[in-house]
């Protein structure tokens, strides 16, 4: 364990935490942040154990510890990491996946050209910039199960999109990929457990890739995608993890060889 560097690090959140955001009183304070009784009774821990900590003396804290600390102190994802890095644990597991986009993905996504989704770890899209929207559809204005593209890959609807276009092997196999590990991950949330029983049930595809137990990823895949508003247009899928909130940015820009006058990125202008 690195306690020097754990004590410093707690030390130096601790004396940047605002006391009025936790609703403690500002008077007679000679310095700044909270003081440590103030963390130990909010974590419902003793001030000597918290004190100890700081001062890189005493037992290895619980995982307990460092996530009631962590949870009054308000780390970021990145943040709590580190603190159980430092401690040398393993932090501990959410029951789901992340649903929410950070406000620097938001951020990020709007800001760019072409289109991108923003997936969950069990693949459902839940969030898209204006491009995406355009070429594809408005995800949010559908139904939540029209939201899962793993499900829109080996469950299409009556009409052909890219989630649904027959003869994607390499597709078919990062989404067989991505719910395997999401299963390992969150083995009791019943949303990701039903989702992958139903397309066991219902894809003779979608059991052949998961009895395979692929662990691949999805680079640079071709895939044809048709839009009554746009015509026909190929895009190359490209895909990048959000490791911190355990999500994926799904861009799709043109492919390089794409047909003159088919570029999304004109299409949506």
């Amino acid at each position: 364990m690195h306690r020097e560097a754990l004590g410093q690090f707690l030390r130096s959140r601790r004396e940047r935490t605002d006391p009025a955001e936790l609703g403690l009183p500002l008077r007679n304070r000679r310095t700044p942040g909270l003081r440590r009784s103030e963390v130990a009774e909010l974590a419902n821990i003793s001030e000597i154990h918290y004190t100890q900590i700081e001062q890189a003396r005493g037992s290895q804290p619980s995982p307990d510890v460092l996530g009631a600390v962590a949870r009054v102190l308000r780390f970021t994802t990145g943040e709590t990491q580190h603190l159980f890095d430092l401690a040398e644990q393993a932090p501990p597991r959410p029951a789901e996946p992340a649903m929410e986009l950070s406000g620097r993905t938001r951020q990020l996504i709007e800001s760019l050209p072409v289109p991108v989704l923003v997936c969950s770890a069990r693949l459902d899209v839940i969030g898209q910039n204006r491009a995406s929207v355009e070429l594809l559809e408005d995800f949010a204005a559908g139904r939540a199960a029209d939201r899962n593209l793993a499900r829109r890959h080996f469950l299409p609807p009556d009409h052909d999109d890219v989630w649904g276009s027959p003869g994607l092997n390499a597709l078919s196999r990062f989404a067989a990929a991505r719910l395997r590990s999401a299963r390992a991950r969150y083995p009791d949330d019943l949303t990701t457990r039903d989702l992958v029983d139903e397309l066991r049930d219902r894809s003779e595809r979608f059991e052949q890739m998961w009895q395979e137990a692929p662990v691949g990823f999805l680079r640079d895949t071709a895939v044809e995608v048709t839009e009554v508003r746009i015509g026909q247009a190929t895009l190359t899928c490209e895909v990048t993890d959000i490791p911190e909130r355990d999500q994926y940015l799904v861009f799709l820009p043109a492919a390089p060889d794409a047909p003159a006058g088919r570029d999304p990125d004109q299409l949506v202008g």
